[in-house]
């Protein structure tokens, strides 16, 4: 988990010159809002929108996957006011971020736009690292991202799920292995997966 500062990119006019404007936002637990604004200006050195866009693209990345373990940590201890105050700084973080790719009228980044699943309550990051199932959210592995992956892309696509032969053909599993294998702690496969004895298919949750 990291509690910044995390800073925030953008091009801006000082004296009618154009500048680098980088705003660290950092954790004060004194402040309303859990945190205070530093700002510096910054030649531009030909710097680019293009650049702050990358910059910001990996804060906002950071600040999901803290904001995920946080998550983790308040599921393991609900009452904890240490976990919630830390939840609210970087969600309140992640806001200035969300206005800025606003302003600019350009995509969050960590989501993939294919996600925009209606039907259910899945929800997960570009390359399905974290994902959130009823509220629930898990940091998965490199195995485990490429089964969910595999398989949110079979439900999107209206299929009727994968058996375990057909995750192996598309993936680093082992042959002679089982789904439970690679889903050990948490989650495990019944937090993410429906199973059908009938058809012996995985598919996802949602």
């Amino acid at each position: 988990m990291f509690l910044g500062p995390y800073n925030l990119y953008d091009i801006k006019s000082v004296n009618e010159e154009p500048t680098l404007e980088i705003t660290a936002i950092v954790f004060d637990l004194n402040k309303k809002l859990y945190h205070y604004f530093i700002q510096n200006h910054l030649s531009l050195n030909s710097k680019t929108i293009k650049y702050c866009i990358k910059e910001n693209n990996a804060q906002v990345e950071l600040i999901n996957l803290s904001i995920a373990e946080v998550r983790i940590l308040l599921k393991d201890n609900p009452d904890s006011t240490k976990r919630k105050t830390q939840l609210k700084y970087l969600s309140n973080t992640l806001d200035h971020f969300v206005n800025w790719y606003k302003d600019k009228e350009l995509p969050m980044p960590g989501i993939a736009l294919a996600m925009e699943w209606s039907k259910g309550s899945f929800s997960a990051n570009q390359d399905f690292s974290i994902i959130t199932i009823n509220d629930d959210t898990y940091n998965l592995s490199p195995n485990q991202s490429k089964v969910v992956g595999l398989l949110f892309n079979n439900l999107t696509n209206a299929l009727d799920g994968l058996s375990y032969r057909d995750m192996v053909r598309e993936t680093d599993l082992t042959r002679s292995g089982k789904l439970s294998n690679y889903f050990k702690g948490s989650p495990r496969v019944g937090d993410v997966f429906n199973y059908s004895r009938r058809t012996g298919k995985y598919s996802l949750k949602y």
